[in-house]
């Protein structure tokens, strides 16, 4: 079992100016994960003026973004579910890692300075992650039997981005999968932020047109990868972390009430239909688990939390269980009950 590493990388900064930092595990297996953080996004003035910090927090004050990630951050996110190497349940374990930590508020993918106030966010995502991936191939340069490509939250947008440009690393790779987590966003407003706030390359903004962020950036990732490559999609279908950004993006109220709930639900379970109907490879897990009976609200991702990856949360089956099912070819749709009952 080998120990998580630290690379700063040169050139590159946090969305506050700190410099940024990836991490890397070496494993005893030819198998790959390269895996991309979420924590939260900015998409205006307003939004980039209240990172999620310490004070904020304590203040009760409304934050949308992590600014930044410490060492001791990252630490502590490695001993948690799919990165903990300790847990013997943890199908990834010896695996090879790299671990692609999100703190330029743009989805991994931005290209801009964004000036707020008198203050400047550095929407760096696309130089960060390019340069993390200049190292992926030192750090692991043959080929592996296995390459997953995984993201949570705004991570799960951020791995789609990429995952083109993954898979080119390693073209001879014939088991590609691509894991997209906790990640829903309709909203009208993501073609004026990815273009005008954030400056995405205008190969990937030229797929951003519909209200459905992540249906295009999943379009955009099959138009570019092998017809083999396999994509997991998994989401609680009363997700409130996710309800509340939609409602403050669409409505401008950071609040998961029954209407902020029921937009995101039934935009979720269009999205997973149009997924479904257009991509033969795609699968995806549903699950209303843990369903508050207090506000009607579900968890937001599954990675980081052994109750949630371990336990059979939907249909008799783990997330962790479906994962390793799409990865060994045999990949099932979990939770089609939701998709029935919105018909």
């Amino acid at each position: 079992m080998s120990k998580w590493e630290l690379m700063t990388l040169d050139g590159c900064v946090c969305s506050n100016g700190k410099p940024y930092r990836v991490s890397v595990k070496k494993g005893t297996v030819n198998k790959l994960l390269v895996n991309f953080l979420g924590g939260g996004f900015s998409w205006n003035g307003e939004t980039a003026a209240s990172p999620i910090t310490m004070k904020a927090m304590l203040q009760k004050k409304d934050g949308y973004y992590i600014p930044d990630v410490s060492p001791a951050t990252l630490k502590i996110a490695h001993m948690f579910g799919l990165l903990d190497p300790k847990d013997k349940r943890n199908p990834f374990r010896d695996w090879y890692i790299l671990n692609i930590p999100y703190v330029s508020a743009d989805f991994h993918i931005g290209n801009h300075d964004f000036a707020y106030q008198d203050k400047v966010l550095h929407h760096h995502g696309q130089k960060n992650v390019t340069a993390a991936l200049g190292v992926l191939k030192e750090f692991f340069p043959s080929t592996p039997d296995t390459l997953l490509i995984m993201g949570q939250s705004a991570g799960g947008a951020g791995c789609l981005a990429y995952a083109p440009q993954i898979q080119a690393l390693y073209p001879d790779s014939e088991n590609t999968i691509v894991y997209s987590e906790g990640t829903h966003f309709h909203s009208s407003l993501w073609p004026e932020i990815t273009r005008d706030v954030w400056k995405v390359s205008p190969a990937l903004q030229a797929y951003l047109k519909s209200d459905d962020l992540i249906v295009d950036l999943f379009r955009y990732a099959r138009d570019n990868m092998p017809a083999s490559t396999r994509f997991l999609h998994s989401n609680t279908v009363w997700d409130k972390m996710l309800a509340e950004f939609m409602y403050k993006m669409n409505h401008g109220e950071k609040i998961a009430n029954a209407a902020a709930l029921q937009e995101f639900h039934e935009t979720l379970l269009h999205a997973t239909r149009t997924l479904k109907r257009e991509m033969p490879q795609y699968s995806y897990y549903l699950t209303d688990y843990g369903k508050s009976p207090k506000d009607g609200t579900t968890a937001h991702i599954f990675a980081g939390a052994p109750k949630l990856l371990y336990n059979e949360l939907q249909d008799g089956m783990s997330i962790a269980d479906w994962i390793c099912r799409g990865i060994d070819g045999k990949p099932a749709d979990i939770g089609a009950k939701f998709l029935e009952e919105g018909e």
